[in-house]
């Protein structure tokens, strides 16, 4: 029981390509097509698919989650699902370099502050301190959008990102 956070990346794979005037279907359709029964889209006459791929994920990262409220979610946190812009995970994880990079003698609470990553309340969130678990979700989230970032290039238009939470 508690707050626990995902981020995921969604593709939409075309059913066909057209070529010279001709639908073809294409190959990466096929192959979403033969993970399900033989005929499961006899009746739909759908273009294609969505694949989901789990590509992040806190447990009791309250601060975190307090940012994707405030930032992508219109303040709600209704444990809905929403769209993030790769722009929001860019800022993300440069709100979340500024806190650790901090200078000696200037406070983190306040950069927390201004970045919008403090501590947020919420049932069974976790601890509400600036503690080395608050540090460590912070690093863990600068590898992982890094590692995302990577994988998927800025001009690909066709992967799109969604974060959800439980709690």
């Amino acid at each position: 029981m508690g707050l626990d956070m995902y981020l995921e990346a969604r593709k939409y794979v075309s059913q066909n390509d057209w070529v010279d005037g001709v639908a073809k279907t294409t190959r990466d359709f096929m192959t979403l097509a033969s993970l399900g029964p033989d005929g499961l889209s006899k009746y739909s006459d759908f273009g294609g698919a969505t694949v989901s791929i789990p590509v992040g994920y806190w447990r009791k990262a309250n601060a975190i989650h307090g940012w994707f409220v405030r930032e992508v979610q219109g303040g709600v946190d209704e444990c809905q699902t929403a769209y993030v812009p790769r722009e929001k995970l860019v800022e993300l994880r440069d709100a979340c370099k500024s806190v650790m990079s901090v200078s000696v003698g200037v406070d983190r609470g306040d950069v927390a502050a201004a970045v919008g990553l403090l501590p947020t309340s919420g049932f069974f969130f976790g601890s509400y301190e600036m503690d080395e678990w608050y540090f460590a979700d912070l690093k863990n989230t600068i590898a992982m959008i890094d590692h995302i970032l990577s994988l998927i290039p800025e001009d690909t238009w066709d992967w799109s990102f969604y974060y959800h939470s439980s709690w």
